[in-house]
């Protein structure tokens, strides 16, 4: 498949991580670009890779064939350096091993579609948008995914707070959207392919735009007693049981400037030397 429209290229941007112990989350791709130099990475969620930060992960792959598309699928296991994120639940490893082990198994290069800081909102953009707006989910609520063509499920949402205004805390936002587990990690957008109205009301026809949010990490749920309780997406059905949760179709979200965070570590790591791997 050649991807043409947004949708259809974010098929290509998330990644589905299996850990060690079976536990499934989604990651997704980011180009981070410092002194002109890309830099690609997977970011996904500490819980995702069970807090280790030399977690054994499952990463299910497209292979490149031809310009710009794809049709093939691998997968592979590998034991990365994970680097945590000092106070959200975020982490992000250097994709460029994986990439270079898959070329010297398969001779084929990996085909991905990378976001980047081009579509991470300002204070100002976010101030511009609308309390209610319609979100995209991509990743693999439930650990379902298309396994005969590696691809992702797209879920549809809102914002349940302002994108703009912190929900309790720095950093975090409030989507009402069904998360289950396997979404841990999920990119999240705002995208309108072909149109979309501005919060007073001018029509945009025939434009499209897409502004990465942030990253599901935890919701609120009930528990058996009828407690409300805030937990980590998880990463498989058997921890939903054990707690006999009841999940309220509410998810937390890490708002995507968190990031940036990374972008001064992987600086630092170039500045002196160090292998990026």
């Amino acid at each position: 498949m050649k991807p043409i429209s947004i949708s259809e290229r974010m098929m290509f941007n998330t990644v589905r991580l299996v850990a060690s112990d079976r536990s499934s989350g989604t990651g997704y791709f980011y180009n981070f670009v410092i002194d002109n130099k890309i830099v690609p990475v997977i970011i996904t969620n500490k819980h995702v890779v069970n807090y280790n930060s030399n977690e054994t992960m499952t990463f299910y792959l497209h292979l490149r064939n031809g310009e710009n598309e794809s049709n093939e699928s691998y997968q592979v296991t590998l034991t990365l350096n994970w680097i945590f994120h000092s106070k959200k639940d975020l982490c992000f490893c250097f994709v460029n091993p994986v990439f270079e082990f898959v070329k010297k198994q398969t001779g084929k290069d990996v085909f991905y579609i990378a976001i980047d800081e081009t579509i991470l909102p300002s204070q100002k953009m976010l101030e511009e948008l609308s309390a209610l707006e319609e979100l995209v989910m991509v990743g693999y609520p439930i650990g379902l995914w298309d396994k005969n063509n590696n691809f992702p499920i797209f879920r549809k949402g809102y914002t349940a707070s302002h994108p703009a205004i912190d929900f309790n805390e720095s950093g975090i936002g409030l989507v009402d959207m069904a998360c289950f587990p396997g979404s841990s990690g999920s990119p999240i957008y705002i995208l309108n392919e072909g149109g979309y109205k501005d919060k007073v009301g001018n029509l945009n026809w025939g434009q499209s735009r897409i502004i990465f949010i942030g990253t599901l990490f935890s919701g609120p749920i009930y528990d058996a007693t009828g407690k409300l309780v805030v937990t980590d997406i998880p990463t498989s059905n058997q921890v939903v049981e054990s707690h006999t949760g009841i999940m309220v179709n509410l998810g937390y979200y890490i708002k995507s400037s968190e990031i940036l965070e990374f972008k001064n570590i992987i600086k630092e790591i170039l500045e002196q030397g160090e292998q990026i791997s």
